[in-house]
Order: C-alpha cells, then structure tokens, then sequence
C-alpha cells in the first residue's frame, strides 16, 4: 500500500451576511491519502474479534453482536466500492468466532491481495447534555481494524470513531438521567447504524473526502473594501490591499490583517501560509477567529 500526501483543492462557497457581520466559506477538497494496488484486487474480510469481550446481559450482548457484523459487513461494503476490488466475507455472522488461521493462508486460499480484520470493537450510550428541560444521549462506537497484505507481514492500522445523537428526553436530573438512559437493547438500529459509521471512518482515507469551514469576517470600516473583494474571489486584489495594515504600529489592526490575509490564503489552497498568518494574528493580538481557525487547520 502506498501513502500519499493529501492533494486538496480550495473552493470558495458562499458568503452568508447580515447586519452586523460576514463570513465566507471555504472547502478544502481533499483525494484519497491510502491506495489499494493499482491492478484488480481482492480483499477477505475476517473477524478477529473475541465477541467474550462484549459486556452486559443476553439482549445487550446480541445487540451488540449484531453491531459488530454490522461494522465488518459495512466496511466490507465501503472497500467494495474501490475500483476493481473484490470482497469475500468468511465472518461468521452468528456466532462471530474469531478466525485464528494465519493471514498469509487465508490471502492463498481465496487467492486474495489483502486481508481485512476487525481487531476490536465496542459501542455505548452515554449521556451527551443535560439542559435546563432536556436530557440529549448519543450512541458512540469504535472499529479497530488491521489490512494485511497478502504475505501478513504488512499491515496498516485503521481506527474509526463514530458519535451519533440519540434522543432527547425530558430533564430529570443528573443521577435519574444517569440511572434511566436509553439501553443498547432497546435500541439496536441505533447501535448497528453508529458501528457501521464508525467502520466507515476507518476507512475514509482510502476516499477522497472534503470539509468546509465557515470564516467569520472582521467587520472593521478598513477591512470593509478587502472583504468585498474576498467575497468577489479577487484573492489577489485583496491581498495587496492587505499589505499596508499587516505592518500597522496598532497591533489589534495587524492582527486582524493578518487572519484576514490567512482566509486568503486557505481559498487558495495554501494552507501552509494560511496557518502561519493566523498564528502571526494571534500573536499580534489573540483572537477567538484566529483561534478557531488554528485548530481547523492543525486537524488537517
């Protein structure tokens, strides 16, 4: 398998306004960071998962079996997808027994490029807020795969997380909201469906994928002219607009040239200098903007 640098490319959205403030949003699209080999393959999904692990009485553990088929069943259906790549699931999806043959004899006997296996699984309720009248919970998963390749020497780790609301009941206080959530039998479509997300988020980086950031606008009567043309996507023009303030004596105006010029920059796909202009408008002056921005672009 090879690894590749993420190539993304910027698309400026839209611009929302209204009295008071601006903003513009920009997506990042980005391509697939892992690739399967380039010719036909074909992939065996294996279960190799102790479903022992599994905790709580009869109706939860079997709603919980059926969560982790789900996530092995789902990721099967998602490495399906990949251009010339053939699945072949042996899970056994009754009693769901780990499979303890070597990885090198299952990928010669189905005469398979790769292996796909679920190493480990679980899935909970928990309590997500408990506001002044309701009580929100959330189904949480985790799917923890290997991909061996064909000789099981090598391998990649692929992790996924999923959190998905639930359901709001009325507010009964902390310890009744504790003692009375829902139950994983009482809502096995929920559980299945956020073991199958989780499974997905394992493998999102075998897909190209993209995220869109919402950019809120200093509304300063300066900035007033530049933000027209950022709005226009006359990047160029803005940016030399931009010039003359980021060396301005008043930092609290450099500072917001500085992160205007960073949204310039992340439009223009150069995310690189888009994160050392919102870093360089903190430290002129710290601002919750630049702030937001910063942690976007670092998760990337």
């Amino acid at each position: 398998m090879k690894l590749l640098k993420p190539v993304f490319v910027a698309i400026f959205a839209f611009v929302t306004t209204c009295a008071t403030a601006q903003s513009v949003d920009v997506s990042v699209n980005y391509a697939a960071k892992y690739f399967l080999k380039p010719d036909t393959n074909t992939v065996v999904v294996i279960n190799q998962f102790n479903p022992a692990q599994l905790s709580g009485n009869k109706k939860t553990v079997a709603v919980l079996k059926e969560a982790v088929y789900a996530a092995m069943s789902h990721a099967a259906f998602q490495l399906g997808a990949l251009p010339h790549t053939k699945i072949i699931n042996i899970v056994d999806s009754v009693a769901l027994t780990p499979n303890t043959d070597s990885i090198k004899q299952i990928a010669a006997k189905y005469h398979a490029n790769y292996v796909l296996a679920l190493k480990n699984f679980s899935a909970k309720i928990t309590l997500f807020e408990l506001g002044s009248n309701e009580t929100t919970y959330n189904t949480n998963a985790t799917a923890d795969f290997m991909l061996y390749e064909d000789n099981g020497i090598f391998y990649r780790k692929l992790s996924g997380k999923a959190e998905d609301p639930l359901e709001q009941t009325v507010n009964a206080g902390i310890i009744a909201s504790l003692i009375f959530q829902p139950t994983i039998k009482g809502h096995k479509s929920e559980v299945k469906a956020v073991a199958q997300h989780a499974a997905e988020n394992a493998l999102q980086d075998f897909f190209p994928f993209y995220i869109t950031h919402t950019r809120p606008l200093f509304d300063d009567k300066f900035l007033k002219p530049i933000n027209k043309e950022i709005i226009a996507g006359n990047f160029d023009k803005a940016d030399s607009l931009l010039q003359p303030y980021l060396v301005d004596p008043d930092v609290k105006i450099a500072s917001k040239a500085a992160y205007t010029l960073a949204i310039i920059y992340e439009s223009e796909n150069n995310l690189e200098d888009a994160t050392d202009m919102a870093e360089e408008s903190n430290s002129k002056n710290k601002n919750s903007y630049a702030t937001a921005m910063l942690a976007d672009l670092k998760e990337e």
